[in-house]
């Protein structure tokens, strides 16, 4: 078997910019979300020709190809996937946002936000895209919503099944029963063809990183069922988005049959990755994450990182930064939160948010000392004048790059950060929630079980 080679992107989520980039509603709008909103079009056309001179033999977008499913934001994406196509085969999956499901697509101008912007119906999807994967399908099956997921041949000995997970009938992402005995009709088929079939959905079959921060809606409805059911019929990969995060996992059925999922960041936020995979001689896979380099953005060229950073910053740092109980309750409602609730809170809340801010990692332990007994004291003089907030960033970062930078646990980061986080342990021993949040700050210090940025799987 030769080996073969493409590539992943997810969640482009395009924004047209006529529906308003400039603006009070529009800056709360773009402060409350880690990825990009008026720079799609110039972050995606970078991508797609960085994506274009490479090596890579086919492309796939696991859903959400715009940001809530306005034609006009259609229109425009479909030209970009035209332009790639001539130099790449280009195969994707729609999801939720791209038929606006929570039925609010909006525009913005100045302090006023509008929903009377026209959207594409669920049924239509298949049809709009259907040069991107449904019209080269050798199997195809419609869901009750109209819309398609299909089987493709990439080489002759790999498949794609690309799926669509909208929702399972019972409320939930997932598929209804005729749809997953279809899908088990094709991995067998794959199976007894000899072929590698590699399947691709946008919600996630695993609770990566910790079932804290990716369970619930994140995730397929009865997840470990779905997976279980997946991998016994004989499918090992799985490529996913949704959740805007770079993480691998795995599951192991009760039968003792692993699927191995690569979670696909947003390639519109940081850190922009775009995932190369190659399909060895022995059925496996290699992966390697690259990232966006650079984009165009107002008449200059712009490296990618930092600014997709500091994006995804400020949506901590505006929310501490509030300048009155207004604005507050301003950045809060952005954040689809009570803003007004606790707009009333904020005189005992404004002098929390100042001390996350100034804090220091000594201001910090004396605050907590009763209960970081074991805390090393000769660590925290080492570190005594770094700002808290220097950590949280970090953590904050590591969520969503897969942990470019890990900490062993040998390492001071590693130590002071655990070391902060058993002491709350240790003020509340019995709260299931700390113990998650215990779990989840390990994962993104190490990275996890997987190298999430290279591995063979």
């Amino acid at each position: 078997m030769e080996s073969f080679r493409f590539t992943v992107i997810a969640d482009t989520h395009y924004f047209s910019k006529t529906l308003g980039t400039s603006g009070k509603a529009y800056e709360l709008r773009s402060g409350s979300d880690q990825k990009c909103l008026a720079e799609t079009a110039e972050l995606i056309n970078a991508a797609f020709a960085q994506i274009a001179a490479s090596d890579t033999q086919a492309v796939l977008i696991a859903g959400d190809l715009t940001n809530d499913g306005e034609r006009v934001s259609h229109e425009e994406f479909r030209e970009k996937l035209y332009a790639l196509k001539q130099k790449k085969p280009v195969y994707v999956i729609t999801a939720t946002h791209d038929w606006c499901c929570d039925e609010n697509p909006r525009r913005y101008s100045g302090d006023q936000v509008s929903h009377d912007v026209p959207v594409m119906a669920s049924d239509e999807l298949r049809d709009f895209y259907r040069d991107f994967g449904p019209d080269a399908a050798e199997a195809e099956f419609t869901t009750h919503l109209g819309t398609s997921s299909y089987v493709v041949r990439l080489s002759e000995h790999v498949k794609l099944l690309a799926l669509n997970d909208d929702q399972n009938g019972k409320g939930r992402a997932g598929f209804k029963e005729d749809h997953f005995q279809w899908i088990e009709e094709q991995i067998k088929k794959a199976r007894e063809e000899n072929c590698l079939m590699i399947g691709m959905e946008h919600h996630l079959l695993i609770a990566h990183v910790n079932p804290l921060l990716t369970g619930g809606g994140t995730c397929v409805g009865d997840r470990e069922e779905v997976a279980a059911r997946l991998a016994d019929a004989g499918l090992r990969y799985m490529f996913v988005g949704h959740s805007h995060i770079q993480h691998t996992d795995h599951f192991v059925s009760p039968a003792g049959n692993q699927i191995t999922e690569v979670n696909v960041g947003s390639l519109v936020g940081y850190p922009a990755p775009i995932v190369n995979v190659t399909v060895q001689p022995d059925q496996t896979l290699r992966y390697q994450v690259d990232h966006l380099r650079e984009f165009s953005w107002n008449g200059q060229t712009i490296p990618a990182a930092p600014y997709l950073r500091e994006h995804a910053l400020a949506l901590v740092h505006r929310v501490l930064e509030s300048s009155d109980k207004n604005d507050f309750a301003e950045k809060l409602t952005a954040l689809q939160l009570n803003g007004q609730k606790m707009r009333k809170f904020y005189p005992l809340i404004r002098p929390i948010l100042r001390f996350v801010r100034e804090a220091t990692v000594w201001k910090l332990y004396k605050k907590i000392r009763f209960k970081a007994k074991n805390i090393d004291r000769a660590l925290i003089e080492r570190h005594r004048d770094e700002k808290v907030m220097d950590y949280v960033d970090a953590m904050f970062l590591s969520f969503f790059d897969g942990t470019i930078t890990p900490h062993a646990p040998d390492s001071d980061f590693y130590r002071l950060v655990m070391s902060f986080v058993g002491a709350l342990r240790n003020a509340a021993p019995e709260k299931d929630t700390i113990k998650k949040l215990h779990d989840t700050c390990e994962t993104l210090l190490t990275g996890g079980e997987y190298d999430n940025q290279q591995a063979v799987i």
